[in-house]
């Protein structure tokens, strides 16, 4: 399996900029030290996402950063980007495993103690479990689950669970202490202002 050496994961939503440029946002993002990336823009069309996943690895790929785009294992080939992430209702784990082989990456989406257990079981790299705490963009998967599940999540998992949902800065800590081996945020680097202290304040906690 792929090596999960990373703790800081970005999920883009280009909605959340204000206004911005996705691709130069996580420009800054990174030169500031942001790990890894995953690409998240389900309403693009093919072409476009193809394009912009093509402008985002130019920036990515020099500095090391693993771009893991969401779903589409077809243009992760097509960009011989380093890993896929599934959602929950995706291809099976085992089957994209069999496809892309033991070198990429494999993250999935959880929102339960069962589909963590099952991502691992199949071959996953790593999950990402929430909402943890209250956040819009995870509202549709209901209620947050608070640091005591995502204790009991991390306790059971075989794989690196990160948590997001909500998660700021103040939060590492907490969420680091539940067990988590990092987290992922959208909002919390691409809504603010300076993207640049936003992801050293991050980083920060996290190798606190």
């Amino acid at each position: 399996m792929a090596s999960v050496d990373f703790r800081l994961l970005l999920v883009t939503d280009r909605t959340q900029t204000g206004g911005r440029s996705l691709p130069s946002l996580l420009r800054q993002a990174i030169n500031a030290g942001l790990p890894a990336v995953q690409l998240r823009e389900r309403d693009l069309p093919t072409r476009d996402l193809l394009q912009l996943a093509g402008e985002i690895h130019a920036i990515t790929k020099p500095c090391g950063v693993p771009l893991i785009i969401n779903d589409r294992v077809d243009l992760m080939f097509a960009l011989d980007l380093p890993g896929v992430h599934l959602r929950s209702d995706s291809l099976p784990v085992s089957a994209v495993r069999r496809m892309i082989g033991r070198d990429r990456l494999i993250g999935v989406s959880t929102h339960s103690l069962a589909e963590v257990r099952d991502a691992g079981r199949e071959g996953a790299d790593y999950v990402v479990f929430g909402p943890v705490f209250d956040t819009p963009s995870k509202r549709p998967f209901g209620s947050p689950f608070g640091l005591e599940k995502l204790a009991e999540v991390c306790r059971a998992s075989a794989v690196p669970v990160f948590a997001i949902g909500g998660i700021t800065a103040q939060s590492v800590t907490d969420v680091r202490r539940a067990g988590a081996h990092g987290v992922a945020v959208i909002g919390a680097i691409l809504s603010r202002h300076d993207v640049v202290e936003s992801t050293h304040d991050l980083l920060t906690q996290l190798m606190s």
